[in-house]
């Protein structure tokens, strides 16, 4: 599995940490900003169309299905992206998953401590999540409380209960990136 994000920290360490916690088949987690693209949802979504397709070619040339990618996710934010709309529609047509946080991926994070149901910013996201880890800078510390997916899925689930698909916008606040931490789960050996 192929997970490319648009954030270049908490979602890193947040998926490599969900997969670490399940101990996953390999999920291959990027950052577009790290490989020096934009942040926007519609570069992750091209860099992840690419990756997939470069996968499957390398596949093909060595004879071997199990070098290309099996599922595809992307992992953006609502922020003030003008190329949203576009970058979940071109992902639809190619087979790509985009997990979606509105306002950003914060909230998926906070909803593992506390419920959040009114709309907020970042800024605001990160304030609430520093009343359950003070040290919070975009890193997660090595205790992050992974166990509590469960929860932080039905506090997402209650906060927008019409999003229960990848590649859909939901409201302020909200999140499917319980979607994407399933498929990492069921792909675990534990």
């Amino acid at each position: 599995m192929l997970v490319v994000c648009e954030g270049e920290v908490t979602e890193i360490e947040y998926l490599t940490g969900v997969r670490d916690y399940f101990r996953s088949l390999p999920v291959d987690v990027r950052s577009c900003r790290l490989v020096g693209l934009g942040k926007d949802p519609g570069s992750v979504v091209d860099y992840a169309i690419r990756e997939r397709d470069k996968k499957a070619k390398e596949a093909r040339a060595q004879k071997d299905a199990n070098v290309a990618y099996d599922e595809v996710w992307c992992v953006v934010d609502v922020d003030d992206h003008k190329t949203l709309e576009g970058a979940l529609s071109k992902a639809r047509q190619n087979w790509i998953n985009v997990a979606v946080s509105h306002p950003c991926f914060e909230l998926w994070i906070l909803y593992h401590f506390a419920e959040c149901r009114a709309g907020c910013d970042g800024g605001a996201l990160k304030s609430k999540i520093r009343k359950h880890l003070p040290t919070y800078d975009k890193h997660l510390g090595r205790d992050f409380p992974f166990d509590r997916y469960e929860t932080a899925r039905d506090r997402a689930q209650k906060a927008d209960p019409r999003l229960t698909a990848p590649n859909s916008k939901g409201c302020n606040p909200s999140t499917n990136v319980w979607l994407l931490v399933d498929v990492i789960r069921r792909s675990g050996r534990s």
